[in-house]
């Protein structure tokens, strides 16, 4: 299911009469909506956000293998609503260590607000680079096209796909610190208490609302 280009225009359209968000608004993580948080299951019309990011990973009671690492990192994105083009790259990998240092570049949806839409289709020479490696045209209006998408419930603890075990506590907390703020997501319940001298006995308990394609509501593969 696509939504039309229109649909964009009127959504810029009323977005452009709007009074500045308030403090709470602008406290909500990226792609949330304008007002209110969408409930869980309802489905929206979203957009594809392209970002890239370096992220460090400093391990103290579990030492991943650079493929491991780079796995564990795809499942837990991916769950978090990053599209199947998910690209990881290591590098400055110690298996010895425990030190790892991972570029990320991922697609994720976000709302299809006016707001985000005028970030999404402002130009600029990043915006422009990206688009080139990729082969596609810079986003505008003309060209940005939308997606049904919905805010899932993901509970780490208990998610088959990824599972996580209690070694993976250090990681998961790295990964909610750095990189899921970067994406549409709302933390519901979290209780990430790792213990670098003990070890951890239980998986790490974090619960997020996720702003996933609707094509990958049901699973990610």
């Amino acid at each position: 299911m696509i939504f039309c280009v229109a649909t964009i225009a009127t959504l810029l359209m009323a977005g452009s009469g709007k009074a500045q968000p308030s403090a709470t608004n602008e406290a909500q993580p990226p792609g949330t909506s304008e007002t209110q948080p969408r409930a869980t299951g309802e489905i929206v019309a979203a957009v594809w956000k392209t970002q890239q990011v370096t992220f460090g990973y400093r391990g103290y009671s579990t030492i991943y293998s650079c493929d491991g690492l780079s796995n564990k990192v795809h499942a837990i994105l991916r769950s978090a609503g990053a599209r199947d083009t998910l690209a990881i790259r290591t590098w400055g990998c110690n298996e010895e260590s425990g030190v790892a240092r991972l570029t990320i570049m991922f697609e994720s949806p976000v709302e299809a607000t006016a707001q985000n839409l005028r970030e999404l289709t402002g130009s600029d020479a990043r915006k422009e680079l990206i688009a080139r490696v990729r082969g596609e045209q810079s986003p505008t209006l003309a060209n940005i096209r939308t997606i049904p998408a919905v805010w899932k419930t993901v509970a780490f603890a208990r998610d088959p796909q990824l599972g996580l075990a209690p070694g993976d506590c250090e990681l998961v907390r790295q990964l909610r610190r750095e990189i899921l703020p970067m994406l549409s997501v709302r933390i519901l319940q979290e209780r990430l208490n790792c213990s670098i001298a003990f070890g951890n006995i239980t998986r790490p308990r974090l619960t997020i609302a996720a702003l996933v394609a609707v094509s990958d509501a049901d699973g990610n593969e």
